[in-house]
């Protein structure tokens, strides 16, 4: 007789499950992990409201929310809504919440610091300040950046360089040369000597035939004696040109000998 033959096992199905179990695990945990990512990091590419100028706002420039006449500007007509990408934006750009919003914030403020078309809007931003904290057509707010904290404008009287035109422009940067006489321990003849003076003098403005300096406190000061005990000329510097001159004072014995007034 031939052995008997066993019938074949049935093969056990749980490890395929568990398998199978443990990738939707896996699936799961991946899809889970994804969602939490994607609520706390924004995805690349994603963007925010802001708000830039709709055209260049010059210094001096009134905002308002009705208000469109020559003294005012609308905020619609002022500033719009720009979609900018995340990463591009200035971190302390202001993000656009509503209109309403930001006619509160606006609404009655002055422009004290230029805004160029296309700029963004900043939170805080120090170009806005109050209407009652600046004074509409005020001289300070033609350059407001070019007045840093303890600087005035002075007046200085400029001779006409012929054809009715002043001889500088605003932005220019000059010199201050000075004569003074009777100037005590002088070894000059008469005591009057010839220098070079203030330097590198920012010149905010030209209104008529007077130049509108930027100076500090003590150099204007300075500068009002100069002018009523000297002889005061100007030199024009080349853009750019910060150096100190170092030059020496000129008196009638300097030129004496420099030029062979002896000879």
């Amino acid at each position: 007789m031939g052995a008997p033959i066993r019938p074949a096992r049935a093969r056990s199905s749980g490890g395929r499950t568990l398998m199978l179990l443990g990738v939707l695990l896996a699936l799961a945990a991946g899809t889970i992990v994804i969602f939490v990512v994607s609520t706390v990091v924004p995805p690349s590419g994603s963007s925010v409201t802001v708000i830039v100028a709709a055209t260049d706002l010059p210094t001096g420039t009134i905002l308002s929310v009705t208000a469109g006449d020559t003294g005012h500007t609308l905020i619609t007509a002022a500033f719009k809504q720009q979609q900018m990408p995340q990463d591009a934006a200035p971190k302390n750009a202001l993000i656009f919440t509503s209109q309403n919003d930001l006619n509160v914030l606006l609404n009655n403020k002055i422009i004290v610091g230029t805004f160029y078309q296309g700029e963004v809007l900043r939170q805080n931003d120090p170009r806005l300040v109050d209407v009652g904290a600046a004074s509409p057509g005020s001289l300070t707010l033609l350059h407001p950046d070019q007045l840093p904290p303890g600087s005035v404008l002075i007046q200085f009287p400029l001779q006409d360089s012929g054809g009715g035109k002043p001889s500088l422009v605003s932005g220019d940067h000059i010199d201050l040369l000075v004569t003074e006489c009777n100037l005590p321990n002088s070894k000059s003849q008469g005591g009057c000597e010839t220098q070079t003076t203030i330097e590198n003098i920012y010149v905010y403005a030209v209104i008529g035939n007077s130049a509108w300096l930027v100076l500090t406190h003590q150099d204007a000061l300075n500068l009002k004696f100069l002018k009523e005990t000297g002889k005061t000329d100007i030199v024009i510097r080349k853009p750019n040109d910060t150096a100190q001159s170092k030059t020496i004072s000129v008196d009638a014995s300097t030129i004496v000998s420099q030029f062979h007034f002896d000879k």
